[in-house]
């Protein structure tokens, strides 16, 4: 009796002995789950990587975003004219022209930078908010004359409003009525009382209040 269990353990070992290699082979190749499956052996565990392995894997750079910083140029949008550049105006703010002049040093050019959508005042006299956008909560339609104020906003949606034509400089806003359509408006001027705005409907107003369709460009600094 004690032979046959002597006997039965040592055929075991032998035994163990041959599976053990055979096992750590396939191991070590990293057999797959149809393989696993063939021997009669439940599926591989999944593979855990670190946090930061799969942090890396997710990480994607995001593309560099340009800026172009200058000033704000207003022209006649019939004939071309250089009406002026919007102003630093510390008490009114940049809501219209710099009519600065030797006798009447109020105030000077505004400097901004575009980035995005977005262009930002650069030195302002004027108190905060310092990004240049819209205000108002009018629709705006070529069916009716709304308008909307040019002037200093916070970040957001009054704010990021602008496309810029790197080649020309020309600057167009997409403004967003509360009912959520999308409007190009056109920028006017109304010199009496030195304001700029927005509408939908240039001619309407043009007719009725004088205020003159403009266009805005933004403007490199070449001073040395």
């Amino acid at each position: 009796m004690q032979r046959f269990v002597f006997l039965f353990l040592a055929a075991s070992v032998v035994l163990l002995a041959t599976v053990v290699p055979v096992e750590a082979a396939f191991l070590g190749k990293r057999e797959t789950n149809s393989q696993r499956f063939a021997r009669g052996l439940p599926p591989l565990p999944p593979v855990r990587r670190s946090p930061t392995e799969s942090a890396m894997r997710r990480q994607v750079s995001p593309p560099p975003v340009s800026s172009t910083t200058g000033r704000l140029e207003v022209r006649q949008a019939d004939g071309g004219a250089v009406l002026g550049y919007v102003a630093n105006d510390p008490s009114r703010g940049p809501v219209g022209l710099n009519l600065n002049t030797d006798l009447n040093p109020a105030y000077t050019d505004l400097d901004v930078t575009f980035s995005g959508s977005d262009l930002l005042s650069q030195d302002p006299a004027f108190e905060t908010p310092y990004y240049i956008g819209g205000l108002g909560k009018n629709a705006l339609s070529p069916q009716n004359t709304n308008t909307i104020k040019f002037i200093n906003v916070h970040a957001g949606p009054y704010a990021a409003i602008w496309s810029l034509d790197t080649t020309s400089g020309a600057l167009n806003a997409t403004w967003t009525n509360p009912d959520g359509t999308e409007v190009k408006p056109t920028l006017i001027y109304d010199a009496g009382s030195n304001v700029l705005s927005f509408t939908a409907n240039p001619l309407a107003l043009y007719n009725l209040q004088l205020q003159i369709p403009v266009t805005i460009s933004l403007v490199k600094d070449t001073s040395p």
